[in-house]
């Protein structure tokens, strides 16, 4: 049975905002564009200085759209798409519907635009004088929307696209006839406004299958967001560039311009790509990090732009909670809480800032443990094992001087060896990136790393004294990390399909790990697969 769960009008008002936020923006700008780029070659102001990419606005006309008459009453059915378009929000009944349609009008509008700015278009006749009611309109039109950005139209692939999402939607006849009847006179409207060409709605009608097929293929909405900032940073960046170059009249700067912009294009190309198809051998080989959980260069190499937006994110993260906990007093940190065995203890955390008197560890006592494993699924910003090194070394200092100063031992620098092990293991893990089976066997060979070591702090026999901490980190957040510690337990037979949902609520009730993101059927999978170990 198909559950149709409500959609709250949140969910709603957002995939709106963005889909039309982001059409405003794209829209907006290439149409600047291309009018500017038509004003300077009327002008002759982009002989040789101020190139662009495009030194021509091209014209569609056919001879056939000169026997297409101007008829003024067509503005009519013209400006129901974007009512079309906002109403269709919430006329969806299902999250699977939102989604497709949020999928669809999102990538449409990138991909025209795209388009738009390569193949800059102008509409090729000028409209008779208007002295009708329709006026109105057509001086309304002609403020948002110059004569430009004509191949594909938008238009027309917005009115094909809507009307086949809301044909799910309609279940009478007399639904779906106003609603092809709708669609159509938005179509033809195009061509009668003297807006379009027919080579424009040609184009409209062949994106919108190109988007159907295209969304039908996505593996998440991830992916969507990727493509979306490959191609509407490009194009911003580009037509940036461009107004900067026409400003200054200075053409040297263009070759960075171009450069700069494809290379943003490519590697968010690449994030995507690796979103679309998940695979544990290319994070190892795109996402490297040294033994010391620095990101390599190859990494930087590739994916700049989308580490550098994660380090500003995560260092603002973390200057927030040191402020927070600077307000707020924290609570000794309770150990036991995090205990597997009686030498044996894990713990997830988000990668941490600075190990200052601030924080989780400040709370840890470090002589407690002999060794520490810092498992990394962090691919966007380097590990905080250096940072915990250097907390270990200083927590050593201070713990020797303390013993010196109260025993009057002379040979202090015989004892000043660092007594905690601490050993990085990077496991790369996408952000947000669902949990599946496939994921199951590469998890077992992660903990089965760990087992050896485990297994020599678990031995009969074994000092009280020694213990053996592993911490699971990530970025930001605890989703990945908490996950990996849920997993591990699970592993461990710690905890149970029955259990596991309630230990998270208990011990990380911050965090967001919901049937979505670490679905109970890969806790059960892993739970009876490693029933026999």
């Amino acid at each position: 049975m198909t559950s149709k769960v409500s959609i709250q009008l949140s969910a709603r008002l957002l995939c709106l905002a963005a889909a039309l936020g982001l059409f405003s923006l794209l829209y907006s700008l290439t149409n600047v564009y291309a009018q500017t780029l038509f004003d300077g070659i009327q002008s002759g102001g982009f002989d040789g200085v101020n190139a662009s990419w495009s030194k021509t606005v091209y014209t569609l006309a056919t001879p056939f759209d000169t026997a297409i008459p101007f008829i003024s009453v067509m503005i009519v059915p013209y400006s129901w798409s974007i009512l079309l378009f906002c109403a269709s929000f919430f006329m969806v009944q299902t999250r699977r519907q939102l989604s497709f349609l949020t999928r669809r009008l999102v990538l449409a509008t990138l991909l025209a635009c795209f388009m738009f700015y390569l193949f800059p278009a102008k509409f090729a006749f000028e409209r008779p004088p208007i002295s009708d009611w329709t006026q109105f309109g057509y001086q309304f039109l002609s403020l948002t929307d110059k004569p430009f950005n004509q191949l594909p139209s938008l238009h027309v692939t917005y009115a094909a696209l809507l009307g086949l999402t809301l044909w799910q939607v309609s279940t009478s006849f007399f639904h779906r006839l106003i609603l092809c009847s709708v669609c159509s006179l938005i179509i033809v409207s195009t061509v009668f406004t003297y807006q379009h060409h027919l080579l424009d709605v040609a184009g409209g009608l062949l994106l919108a299958v190109i988007v159907m097929f295209i969304t039908n293929y996505l593996h998440n909405n991830l992916v969507l967001k990727y493509l979306a900032v490959a191609i509407s940073g490009f194009i911003v960046l580009s037509i940036l560039g461009f107004m900067i170059n026409r400003s200054l009249e200075y053409s040297s700067i263009e070759g960075f311009y171009r450069f700069l912009t494809c290379y943003w294009l490519i590697s968010f190309f690449g994030v995507a790509w690796v979103y679309q198809y998940p695979n544990r051998t290319r994070y190892d080989a795109w996402f490297k990090k040294d033994k010391q959980g620095r990101l390599n260069l190859s990494t930087w190499i590739r994916f700049t732009p989308l580490l550098l937006g994660y380090h500003l994110m995560w260092y603002s993260a973390q200057w927030y909670e040191l402020v927070k906990y600077n307000r707020y007093k924290i609570t000794p940190f309770d150990l036991s809480k995090y205990k597997v065995t009686d030498s044996v203890y894990a713990i997830a955390t988000p990668k941490l800032f600075r190990l200052s008197n601030n924080n989780y560890y400040n709370h840890l006592d470090f002589s407690y443990f002999n060794k520490v494993i810092v498992i990394d699924s962090a691919v966007e910003t380097n590990s905080h094992y250096l940072s915990l090194m250097k907390r270990l070394d200083n927590h050593l200092d201070n713990h020797l001087d303390n013993y010196f100063d109260n025993h009057n031992d002379t040979h202090k620098n015989q004892h000043s060896t660092t007594l905690v092990q601490v050993t990085h293991i990077y496991f790369p893990l996408l952000d947000l990136q669902s949990f599946t089976k496939k994921d199951i066997q590469d998890i077992i060979r992660l903990f089965e790393k760990i087992d050896p070591v485990v297994k020599k702090y678990t031995t009969v026999g074994q000092s009280d004294d020694e213990a053996i901490l592993i911490n699971f980190h990530c970025v930001m957040g605890l989703s990945r990390s908490v996950t990996l510690h849920v997993l591990y337990l699970v592993y461990r037979r710690e905890l149970t399909v029955d259990n596991y949902a309630i230990w998270i609520v208990k011990h990380y009730p911050k965090a967001h790990v919901d049937d979505h993101y670490l679905p109970k059927s890969v806790v059960a999978a892993l739970y009876f697969l490693t029933q026999d170990t």
